[in-house]
């Protein structure tokens, strides 16, 4: 039949046998294309499977691992202390364990009645010069409303201000209290008290309750939480005794005494 003869069908379209060949020829292609992307398909549910464990697995790291400059001993400072300029040095600030010798009857250098060489050791532990604390830093100090003026470091040293340790405060007053319990050692000689006691018997006794009140505070600020634990000995008295010589965690102290003799602003 002519195309004349085929009403409603255009010029440029095909027979029936033409398409239905062209169908088969089409649907052949789809089953033969369709295997390869279903292969596709689990391909990439297996790919999202694989990523959705991955950031799992990653998320769960995450918050069971901690940050590595968190856990440093640097940080761990930063985060229990009040602002120093020692604690913006790298690697200055440390921790190690010690079993702390401190038996009741434990001998060490600094124990003891005093000698000349005792008397030097502690010396030595405390009396160190005054470093230099920047002038910006008041503010985390709360101290730049505090209404004082507070002294400045030499011109050709810088800036700042003149500070002191406070632990080596603290050893000093350690050291005066020490010199008190053995005033007799010089006073049955006839001998003046040494360093802060000699002078006003007044300015003396205010010294030494300073003193007092400035470890008593500082031991309730610190308050070490280390377990004492109570030895049982039949040949102590009650049978049992406390066993002073804990495991403690302390910085270390001869690394940051020298820091504060090496930035000696005033001496």
């Amino acid at each position: 039949m002519s195309e004349e003869s085929r009403p409603f069908i255009s010029h440029g379209s095909r027979s029936l046998a033409e398409k239905s060949d062209d169908e088969s020829s089409e649907n052949f292609v789809i089953e033969i294309r369709q295997p390869k992307s279903l292969l596709f398909l689990r391909i990439a549910c297996v790919l999202e499977g694989i990523a959705l464990i991955l950031l799992t697995i990653g998320l769960i790291l995450a918050f069971q691992t901690r940050n590595p400059e968190l856990d440093s001993d640097l940080e761990c400072a930063r985060q229990v202390s009040a602002y120093s300029p020692l604690l913006e040095e790298p690697d200055l600030i440390k921790y190690s364990e010690y079993d702390l010798p401190l038996y009741f009857n434990e001998k060490t250098d600094y124990r003891g009645p005093p000698t000349p060489e005792r008397e030097v050791m502690w010396e030595k532990l405390w009396h160190q010069g005054a470093f230099e604390v920047p002038e910006d830093k008041l503010g985390i100090m709360n101290k730049s409303h505090s209404g004082r003026t507070y002294k400045h470091v030499p011109p050709e040293v810088g800036t700042g201000y003149a500070a002191q340790l406070e632990v080596l405060h603290q050893l000093h007053c350690v050291h005066m209290l020490r010199q008190w319990s053995y005033k007799e050692h010089w006073l049955d000689k006839g001998l003046d008290l040494p360093g802060s006691l000699y002078g006003d018997p007044k300015l003396t006794r205010m010294h030494l309750d300073h003193c007092i009140e400035v470890l008593r505070a500082n031991i309730m600020c610190t308050s070490d939480v280390t377990p004492i634990l109570i030895e049982l000995d039949p040949k102590a008295p009650f049978g049992e005794r406390a066993d002073f010589r804990s495991n403690h965690k302390c910085r270390n102290f001869w690394e940051i005494r020298q820091w504060v003799i090496d930035h000696t602003a005033i001496p």
